[in-house]
């Protein structure tokens, strides 16, 4: 419900920072880390941290409406939208499925809101700078007093996978679950990922031209297990192919590993990147995420050291869950040519029982199906018209209530119910109980009301 609040907050924060020409600052919001980076001279960096901390001690909160207002008109995403999409699918309305929500009561946040993620969030002890040369002169960070707030490992809706979803987007994407409780784990899983992005490369797009291009994010920052995201942009009558190619180069660096000759370039190459100035804000932000996880930070001489060890047995137990726990996300009006992978519509829908509504009459005039029925109890609320739903309470994430009467319930996993009071008989006495066992923290009018 407050999707949108730290993006608000870091708008807020870098709207009192001076303008400082010729130098690189910037602030980003990921799926776990809000960042704040400058590169420059000392005192220029020294400045950007003292006018960023200055704000976040003692915000000034005038600006709050524009900033709402200019990130309505942003629209942006912590990850592109078809990698959020996965990430919806695998994990539901939670942690890192909340990359794919449109906030839907930015306009409602106020100053209340925003002042206690501030007191929550944003303090000395949930925050950490690294530099990549000495501190400043006279450099003060002041933050308010807080503790470590590390991140929770995401949950993972119960589903059965492998499984597949139409994607709103003309991407196909791939997705599995990789070991990520180490950093050789993790340098591993980055390793095998960029191989298989050169193989796809020169697979999918040049020698069978079925693709543009092929990228890959990583989501190895919680928990013992990460998160490998594909997405290439085949042609739909070349979906399934650019599926199965991909499925092919994974499979055989599972089954062979990389050549050796593919290790030893892909460590020269992050070489490269280490001797390129611009590689300076990244490695830093990495080792302040790194202290903020309870990690040692891993330096670029040891940065370098791990890629160079990485072999091709680490890489082919990278890929060790690839077919159990893989979701294939297809281009926008295809589908996978395997029935053996389950759609995400397959559904199991619990019967959760309670006080039942009946069509009513109106509800005829409405176009509501005959026999349709509406239940609402202790566990949550059933809908069993010409498609049958089940959310319980625990698991209901939002109610949006229209201005036009429209009430619909928003599942954890997804799912909606919707409900007007005419579709049934006593229907008013069923959102009421609906809006009651919500609560006003869970309720809200949709921004295109």
């Amino acid at each position: 419900m407050t999707t949108g609040l730290t993006h608000l907050v870091e708008h807020l924060a870098m709207s009192g920072v001076p303008d400082l020409r010729r130098h690189s600052h910037n602030a980003t919001v990921g799926p776990t880390f809000t960042s704040f980076t400058c590169s420059g001279k000392a005192e220029t960096v020294a400045t950007f941290l003292a006018a960023v901390c200055s704000f976040l001690s003692v915000p000034d909160l005038g600006r709050l409406e524009i900033e709402k207002k200019i990130l309505a008109a942003e629209a942006s995403t912590t990850v592109p939208p078809a990698t959020a999409e996965h990430l919806r699918h695998r994990f539901g309305l939670s942690s890192l499925g909340l990359t794919d929500v449109s906030p839907p009561s930015l306009g409602t946040l106020g100053p209340d809101e925003v002042l206690q993620l501030l007191r929550s969030h944003f303090t000395a002890g949930n925050a950490a700078l690294a530099l990549s040369g000495a501190p400043p002169e006279g450099l003060r960070l002041d933050l308010p007093a807080g503790s470590p707030r590390r991140p929770h490992s995401p949950a993972a809706l119960a589903a059965s996978l492998p499984m597949w979803f139409e994607q709103g987007w003309p991407r196909l994407g791939l997705s599995f679950e990789v070991p990520a409780g180490t950093e050789a784990l993790r340098e591993a899983a980055r390793t095998v990922s960029r191989i298989a992005c050169r193989r796809a490369h020169r697979t999918l797009r040049q020698e069978q031209g079925w693709v543009y291009d092929v990228d890959v994010m990583h989501f190895l920052d919680s928990g013992d297990t990460g998160i490998l995201c594909f997405e290439t942009d085949p042609t739909p009558q070349h979906a399934d192919d650019a599926r199965l190619g991909l499925m092919a180069i994974l499979r055989d660096l599972r089954l062979n590993g990389p050549t050796a000759g593919e290790l030893q370039a892909d460590a020269e190459e992050f070489q490269e990147y280490l001797e390129d100035s611009s590689s300076a804000i990244e490695m830093a932000v990495a080792a302040a995420e790194a202290h903020l996880l309870g990690r040692e930070p891993v330096s670029p001489p040891d940065k370098l050291a791990l890629a160079h060890g990485v072999t091709a047995e680490a890489c082919r137990a990278a890929l060790a869950s690839l077919e159990a726990t893989a979701i294939f996300g297809m281009p926008e009006g295809t589908r996978p040519d395997d029935d053996s992978i389950r759609s995400d519509s397959d559904r199991t829908i619990d019967w959760l029982g309670g006080r039942e509504f009946r069509r009513s009459v109106r509800g005829a005039l409405y176009g509501v199906p005959g026999g349709s029925k509406l239940f609402v109890g202790e566990k949550g609320v059933t809908l069993s018209a010409d498609y049958t739903a089940s959310i319980t309470w625990d698991d209901l994430v939002g109610v949006a209530v229209a201005p036009d009467g429209l009430v619909s319930l928003i599942g954890i996993d997804c799912q909606q119910i919707q409900v007007r009071e005419a579709w049934f008989g006593k229907g008013q006495q069923a959102i009421d109980a609906i809006l009651d066992r919500a609560g006003e923290e869970r309720c809200f009018t949709p921004p295109d009301a």
